[in-house]
């Protein structure tokens, strides 16, 4: 995959993302060739190919451009509070992509950029981060919750806001959940 700066294939680049999502919307993402993205884009076979080896690979930089694109521009590590907010907001600023997403039941690839994006991020302020041990355990654990998040949320059209969504994922990865649990099973005891 390319990855340069030139503007030119920059735009090209963003170009067939553009026209893959559209085309997502509109059929299936196994019923999508190569071809079909090309001929909507009105760019060559040759011009995808020396951009992107696969349309995996082309699914693949649509969403590691949504994360890397929100990360990057992090100086420091953020607070549990920042890095939730930063999620939410990919999801709330994208919702052509997360339905792109959900109808074409592409969560394993969704989940798999996700890991990547919290690898690469990680790994910019504490080298190494990735070879301690259990990182992988804790980031899989992590990118799996914030998938199944942004499914479910899409899946269910509810309208939340990004001030809701942020609680609703704090309370989990701060093990707050854990805490509401036991005190409504306290509860119920208490109330018989």
């Amino acid at each position: 995959m390319y990855s340069g700066n030139n503007p030119t294939a920059l735009k090209s680049q963003q170009w067939l993302t553009d026209t893959l999502l559209v085309l997502m919307e509109e059929k299936a993402y196994e019923d999508i060739s190569i071809m079909d993205i090309c001929k909507k884009a009105d760019l060559s076979r040759q011009t995808f190919y020396n951009y992107f080896q696969t349309k995996d690979e082309l699914f693949r930089y649509m969403l590691r451009n949504s994360y890397y694109e929100k990360l990057s521009s992090m100086t420091e590590i953020p607070s549990a509070d920042e890095a939730i907010s930063v999620f939410v907001s990919i999801v709330r600023d994208n919702p052509r992509m997360v339905k792109a997403i959900v109808k074409n039941n592409m969560g394993n690839l969704v989940s798999d950029e996700i890991f990547n994006a919290i690898t690469a991020f990680l790994n910019k302020f504490i080298p190494d981060f990735d070879n301690q041990p259990d990182f992988s355990y804790h980031v899989i654990l992590l990118s799996g919750a914030l998938t199944h998040f942004m499914l479910y949320y899409a899946r269910n059209n509810k309208d939340l806001s990004e001030k809701e969504m942020t609680k609703i994922l704090e309370t989990f990865l701060s093990g707050k959940i854990f805490k509401l649990l036991r005190a409504s099973k306290y509860l119920k005891k208490v109330l018989k």
